[in-house]
């Protein structure tokens, strides 16, 4: 599984809880059985800033604005991958490509994009034909994926709550929304993930600030911490522990696992060594 944080450069939640993440999983490993048994089972992959340069130009303080949010082509990367109705996406950025050539180098089953500038978890489809928004648009695997949306959203002390940033109307219940449903995004990246490769990507906007100033990111990891350890073990799946149940009085055989994902097609995972 991946997480891919800063992909707008002036949302820094992300890649500030990702560093730490980071260092969370490596302190705690063999000391918390949690964590050492999500180290042990779980591929993991983190890209704390998908824009750097972006992030350059930014400033500590922001709420609301765009600077910083494109790439230094002046480019918005959420809105640079190919699009299953639209054409408008002939050349990607090279931040764009470079993720794509990513996803498809690694069977991914599951990912993050994580963004700031409201609370909410939100899933595929981001966008419909009619390009308006307030149309749900949904995928075959839409009961999975509200079931992710969920697991996140639910260890959210806020999310969960539906809470409203305070310069907005806007009420999620339980903290999720389909993407199509909130607004519009052609060529965005958690589609693209889902009808390009393995991988059910779902994108969360981790907090109301974008750029939050310092002394207030100890709190947005507090807020995030459980939910992106439950987001991970959401890779598991009963057919991982069936294998291993099955496989377990054999040594050094590699099992490659494939699941369906209900409607949708067969998905394939990496090896599990037993």
């Amino acid at each position: 599984m991946k997480f891919v944080a800063n992909m707008h450069g002036n949302e820094v939640v992300g890649r500030e809880t990702m560093i730490l993440l980071i260092q969370y999983l490596c302190q705690n490993y063999g000391l918390d059985e949690r964590v050492t048994r999500i180290v042990k089972s779980t591929r993991i992959h983190i890209m704390p800033s998908m824009n750097p340069d972006g992030y350059e130009i930014s400033h500590e303080g922001d709420n609301q604005s765009i600077v910083g949010r494109p790439n230094a082509n002046n480019v918005d990367l959420n809105r640079n991958f190919p699009d299953h109705y639209f054409q408008e996406n002939q050349v990607q950025e090279v931040e764009t490509a470079a993720v794509m050539n990513w996803i498809h180098q690694y069977p991914f089953v599951l990912s993050a994009n994580l963004h700031g500038g409201a609370l909410v978890v939100n899933y595929p489809f981001d966008d419909n034909i009619n390009k308006k928004d307030g149309i749900a648009n949904l995928t075959p695997d839409h009961k999975t994926f509200v079931l992710l949306a969920k697991a996140y959203a639910s260890a959210h002390p806020l999310m969960k709550k539906g809470t409203q940033c305070s310069d907005s109307s806007e009420y999620f219940p339980e903290g999720i929304t389909n993407g199509a449903v909130w607004y519009n995004v052609e060529g965005g990246m958690q589609d693209y993930n889902y009808l390009s490769s393995n991988c059910m990507e779902i994108t969360i906007e981790m907090g109301c600030q974008k750029f939050p100033y310092a002394s207030r990111l100890p709190q947005f990891w507090l807020d995030n911490k459980d939910s992106l350890l439950l987001f991970i073990e959401q890779v598991y799946s009963d057919i991982y522990y069936d294998l291993v149940n099955f496989f377990y009085c054999f040594k050094n055989i590699i099992v490659a696992c494939k699941f369906y994902s209900n409607l949708r097609w067969l998905i394939r995972s990496t090896h599990i060594y037993v």
